[in-house]
This record gives structure tokens, C-alpha cells and sequence, in this order.
């Protein structure tokens, strides 16, 4: 959750077209992406997070808003960026600082800032919340949170259900395929609180848990902001402005100790922490406080 932008940085991210007054995105390095049309928002606020879906036969992306805004969602079509459909999601028990989401099988899952997690099956008009709310692990880390951008002391990983920005601060959840499936992990949780990717695995009836090895160094902490699967099962991380929205690549993330970490360039506009991928095509959406969320699209080079 992001509610304390400057001016300066936002200035830094956005840019201004001075003749039309609207955010530019950042410049690629190296001429690797360039931009694509796409629509320049979505009426969701506060994009924290997107998963891949089908909506009437076409990729579409539900996008998820974070603490203060009731499980708003906006379903948003991959190749023009029109939102098809928006509402709310069911969220139990577990509060609404809702942060990353993945598609894996039928369900879409969603992780909180402290370590819970939430499944989705869409029904018509809407989803049901099919699984959890349930935390990711025994609950082994203090509930206060504060700004969620230093690691805490010793290994523990999920805080209390309601809680906010605390423990590792879970900003975004990317789960892989059972196709593209390798190695410990299913999927990895991205911690803004110390710049980790850590790893999750699926236990006895399908529920998720994550731990704290192995894992995957990113980037300083208070940056990370989101990880994506693309649909070949290539593993992609986002971070916020504090690393100058930079996209990086993660090679062999089957075994994490040996993983590599490659820099792709700086992607994004306004304050982005939303991170989607599919083929050569990346985008990112923005967390600025309110509604409408900024996002753009980019195609990289491999």
C-alpha cells in the first residue's frame, strides 16, 4: 500500500508531456521495450495487484486494489486495456489489503501484505471466494507494521490476518503452471520488506505455504513490488520507484540458490507495483493513492 509518494518522485516516474499534461511512461533502456497502445487507466484504485483470466474467449487481466477499497477489482481486456467489468471481491475474514494474485488451475489466489491467502473462482458477473482466507504459515511474526520497508528479525513469515505492512510485507504472488512446474517452488511471494522472492509450495489438499528458504535476493528492501509467470512459465520481477521501476528477468528460478537476476529496464508510470506478463508483451500498473490506476504496456526484446 502506497500512500506516501513525494512530489519529487512522482515527477521522477511520470514525467509531462507538456503539451498534452499526461504522464509519460519511463524511458526503456537501451530501446529493449517499446511502448504499445494501450489504455492509459483503469477505473480500480490503488492497483496492487493482476491475474491472467479468460473473459469471453480473450485474455483479460483482473486487476485487484489494495487496503481501504473493499476487494474493488476492474476486469481489464489484454490487447486495448478497456475494462470490461468492475466490483467488488468476497474477502472473509482477512481483512482487505489485498497485494498480489496469480491464476493457477481454476483459481485466481491473492496474497495480503501480512501472509494470507485468498482463492477465487469466477461465477458469472463476479467471483466466489473458494479458498481461505488461510495464512501462509504458523503465525510467527509481530502485527505491527509501520511503512513495511525493513526486514524483521529471524526467520518468521506470516502476521495476523488483519493486519497491515507488517512482518515481510507481501507485495506481490506469481504462481507458475502445473505444465511449466520445476523444482521446489510452485510460485514465489515478494517481500518489499527485504527485497526477497520467497518460495511457495503447494501442501496435501492444494493449500499454499510459503518458506523462508529458499529464496531469491531482488533487490534493497522497501523496492519490490510485484513478480509474474509468463505463459511459458519465465519468471519476471517489477520493483517500485525507490529502484526506479526497474523489470528484471529471473533465470533458472527452479533452483534458487543459483538463480540469476537480469535487468531489463525501468517500466512503468506514476508509482507502479503491478507486474503482468504474457509472451514478449510486459505491463504495469500503478498504486498513487486513488482511482483511476495509470498502466501501459510494453513490448521487450528477449
Amino acid at each position: 500500500m502506497t500512500r506516501f509518494l513525494l512530489v519529487a518522485v512522482l515527477v521522477i516516474a511520470c514525467g509531462k508531456d507538456k503539451e498534452r499534461g499526461e504522464p509519460t511512461p519511463a524511458a526503456p533502456e537501451d530501446d529493449r521495450c517499446q511502448p504499445l497502445p494501450f489504455a492509459d487507466a483503469a477505473p480500480v484504485p490503488e492497483a496492487s495487484g493482476a491475474g491472467w483470466m479468460t473473459l469471453d474467449g480473450k485474455p483479460a487481466l483482473l486487476v485487484i486494489s489494495d487496503s481501504g477499497n473493499g476487494g474493488a477489482y476492474a476486469i481489464v481486456d489484454a490487447e486495448t486495456g478497456e475494462s470490461r467489468e468492475t466490483g467488488r471481491l468476497p474477502l472473509g475474514t482477512a481483512g482487505e489489503d489485498l497485494e498480489g494474485l496469480s491464476a493457477r488451475g481454476e483459481l485466481l489466489y491473492a496474497i495480503t501484505s501480512s501472509g494470507w491467502i485468498l482463492g477465487y473462482r469466477r461465477k458469472a458477473g463476479g467471483f466466489d471466494l473458494a479458498k481461505g482466507p488461510y495464512p501462509l504459515g504458523p503465525l510467527d511474526l509481530p502485527d505491527k507494521g509501520g511503512m513495511g520497508d525493513k526486514p524483521p528479525e529471524g526467520t518468521g513469515m506470516v502476521c495476523g490476518q488483519r493486519a497491515t505492512n507488517c512482518g515481510r510485507n507481501y507485495e506481490g504472488l506469481c504462481l507458475v503452471d502445473a505444465a511449466h512446474e520445476k523444482g521446489p517452488c510452485i510460485g514465489f511471494a515478494a517481500s518489499k520488506a527485504d527485497g526477497h522472492l520467497y518460495c511457495v509450495v503447494e501442501q496435501e489438499g492444494g493449500k499454499l505455504a510459503v518458506t523462508y528458504e529458499p529464496r531469491i535476493a531482488i533487490t534493497k528492501p522497501g523496492a519490490l513490488a510485484d513478480c509474474a509467470f509468463d505463459d511459458a512459465g519465465q519468471l519476471y520481477v517489477g520493483s517500485n520507484l525507490f529502484d526506479m521501476a526497474q523489470v528484471s528477468r529471473v533465470d533458472g528460478w527452479d533452483n534458487p540458490a543459483t538463480a540469476k537476476v537480469t535487468k531489463i529496464a525501468p517500466l512503468g508510470i506514476g508509482f507502479p507495483e503491478t507486474l503482468a506478463a504474457r509472451g514478449d508483451v510486459i505491463y504495469r500498473m500503478s498504486d498513487t493513492g486513488g482511482a483511476p490506476s495509470l498502466m501501459n504496456k510494453f513490448r521487450c526484446r528477449r
